[in-house]
């Protein structure tokens, strides 16, 4: 079963990352779909905007450092390194790391604060 992983299809830096997965992505177990088209998904905008959002196949929604952790597993070629990130120590930097990314990106249109 495949999981969906939202992205935002008017950022650069969202499409150029799309690519990235795609290509390790050897087994097709991703579906990927444009936010700007999830509106029966349960997510506001808002929050699809904030952080990259995945479905897994029995429904539950993993966002942000936890999605990209649930990619790097599920890839042949990646999945030790989304072994390593479950390990209970790397979670808060996980975290951290992709909030930095995702709150410097500059493509995005979400209100700044």
């Amino acid at each position: 079963m495949k999981d969906i992983v939202l992205y935002d299809q008017n950022c650069r830096f969202c499409k150029a990352t799309k690519r990235v997965f795609e290509r390790l992505d050897w087994m097709h177990v991703i579906d990927w779909r444009p936010l700007q088209e999830a509106d029966d998904m349960g997510f506001s905008q808002e929050a699809l905007m904030h952080e990259i959002h995945l479905i897994t196949p029995d429904g539950s929604a993993k966002k942000g450092f936890f999605a990209i952790r649930r990619m790097l597993l599920r890839f042949p070629l990646t999945g030790l390194i989304g072994l390593i990130m479950y390990l209970p120590f790397l979670k808060p930097a996980g975290r951290f790391g992709y909030s930095v990314v995702a709150d410097n990106r500059t493509c995005d249109i979400r209100k700044k604060k």
